[in-house]
């Protein structure tokens, strides 16, 4: 094994392994391209070259939206080896989602597919000035900005690596919003790399480890649980631009794939495919994630002969829990690591005695630990930080051994495919629509598991509006994990005395025989 013993930095790691191990496999792209760490070095120092010919300095915002390729990877890890701060954008993103990321954090360049340069010019973005494309298949672009090819890197000399610590910024996560639009959750190199950490050491991977990666490199998980810790150990990681059931099994056996990582519906659907006799003949050893039913879990592990870590995390604070089936109380999510202490506290912030529900609430036990606050919104920083400890907005309890046990989103949010929604956003979109008055978004279980978005509409007064056409309306302006599924119209929302919608009586009643259900009319949702 080699062994990084270096700073806790993503550009030194980098660095370190180009130098010791430099003629080992890295990388393997989406389109099978091979990367050893000396060649993804030499990429990303030209790639960090052509962001310094558009004028990136250190601390400067660089965005990128980008599908899971090898182009991510390399474009991520030229912005921390300028010494940049990226702002990784969810591809889903348009209209006012786009809009708010962009324009709060500052971007001046950014690391775009070219798919996606319409997107940018739909929006209003004054301070971009420079956008790096990566592929072929669009032509339009926003005005006032000039577009560069992202194979121009090639025609540049590398550049030297901008010096950062471990406290200095390296990234902008944008979580979901819950009763106000998204935040970005700001990281240091450490706070980002304490996820890594704990994925090299709870299922102790080794140089001889290959990561598979069919998740989005704008969230934490790909990035941080599975990219980065195998760079540390000196393994390698093959991508995939998404997660197929029917070829899942075939591609890990094709590359000798060791470890991945599952969120959502992932292993319900592995799960539930026509058993086959060699189900356990397969070299993955290790996954981890969250949301595998507990029903399944144990004969999951027995059938595939693959370990499962359940996690508790989130963009701002990491991986901050975990449990290994058939080690810990069933049902719970394991215990706190050792950089973090978890309290359950009700709502004066008073701490709960063992098995009580109450708000799940983090502190770190060690600078930079979790993340540094959220960009340019103080008193949301302030009021989640409140008594000192950071509120995630969670419903869980304690075993009387300690252990994590989730319950619930205390948070006005859902959940959907891996994806967290922002039930303000999809309101604040739905309401756009000329004949609507007003919306309440709120989560119906899925039959996988998560969640499905629902929303009851209100029409204006005298207005016609037809629920097909409100829901492609929805699929054209809204990212694709947060179109809902079931819309109904009614007359009314029920309200509190101080004109709150009271969501949890929506929620009791679910799906009404007056709801229309997106899937059943028909109505499929374009791809990004």
């Amino acid at each position: 094994m080699s062994a990084y013993r270096g700073e806790w930095v993503v550009s030194s790691i980098l660095a370190d392994r180009a130098e010791r191990i430099g003629g080992d496999l890295a990388l393997v792209g989406t389109g099978g391209e091979r990367f050893t760490y000396a060649e993804l070095h030499d990429e990303t120092q030209r790639a960090a070259a052509l962001l310094r010919e558009l004028g990136v300095a250190a601390g400067d915002r660089v965005a990128t939206m980008l599908d899971p390729t090898a182009e991510y990877a390399i474009a991520m890890l030229a912005s921390a080896w300028a010494g940049a701060i990226e702002v990784p954008v969810n591809t889903d993103y348009k209209g006012v989602y786009l809009e708010q990321v962009m324009r709060e954090t500052g971007v001046r360049v950014a690391v775009i597919q070219a798919r996606f340069l319409p997107r940018l010019a739909e929006v209003d973005l004054p301070e971009l000035e420079h956008v790096v494309v990566v592929g072929d298949g669009a032509s339009v672009a926003p005005s006032r900005v000039t577009c560069h090819s992202f194979t121009a890197l090639g025609e540049l000399d590398p550049l030297p690596r901008v010096v950062r610590g471990e406290e200095d910024p390296l990234l902008i996560l944008y979580t979901s919003g819950t009763t106000g639009p998204s935040k970005g959750a700001m990281h240091s190199n450490r706070s980002a790399l304490y996820t890594t950490r704990v994925w090299v050491d709870l299922p102790q991977l080794t140089s001889r480890d290959v990561g598979y990666s069919f998740l989005p490199f704008f969230h934490v998980t790909a990035r941080s649980a599975i990219f980065l810790p195998l760079m540390v150990v000196g393994g390698a990681t093959v991508l995939k631009e998404r997660f197929s059931v029917s070829s899942f099994w075939d591609d890990v056996r094709r590359h000798g794939a060791t470890f991945t990582m599952y969120m959502g519906a992932i292993i319900h659907l592995l799960y539930k495919q026509e058993p086959r006799s060699d189900d356990a003949d397969n070299p993955l050893r290790a996954a981890g994630g969250a949301a595998a039913p507990a029903d399944i879990a144990a004969d999951f592990v027995r059938r595939f002969g693959c370990e499962l870590y359940e996690v508790y995390g989130m963009t701002e604070i990491g991986t901050a829990t975990a449990g290994h089936f058939g080690h810990n109380t069933p049902g719970s999510v394991g215990r706190p690591f050792d950089h973090l202490e978890i309290q359950i506290h009700d709502q004066r912030d008073e701490p709960l005695p063992p098995d009580t529900p109450g708000e799940l609430v983090v502190r770190p036990r060690s600078p930079h630990a979790i993340f540094q606050g959220y960009w340019r919104r103080p008193e949301e920083t302030l009021e989640s930080f409140r008594n000192l400890w950071f509120h995630t907005g969670d419903l869980g309890k304690l075993t009387p051994n300690g252990e994590v046990v989730f319950l619930d989103r205390v948070k006005d949010s859902m959940r959907r495919r891996g994806e967290n929604i922002s039930s303000f956003e999809v309101e604040r979109s739905i309401n756009a629509h000329p004949a609507v008055l007003e919306t309440a978004a709120y989560p119906i279980a899925s039959e996988v598991t998560e969640d499905e978005v629902m929303v009851a509409v209100v029409p204006r007064a005298g207005a016609e509006l037809d629920t097909l056409d409100l829901l492609r309306f929805c699929a054209e302006t809204m990212p694709r994990f947060a179109v809902p599924r079931y819309v109904r119209l009614m007359e009314a929302l029920p309200k509190t005395p101080t004109n709150r919608v009271q969501k949890h009586l929506l929620r009791a009643e679910g799906v009404t025989p007056d709801t229309v259900d997106r899937e059943a009319a028909g109505i499929l949702l374009p791809r990004s």
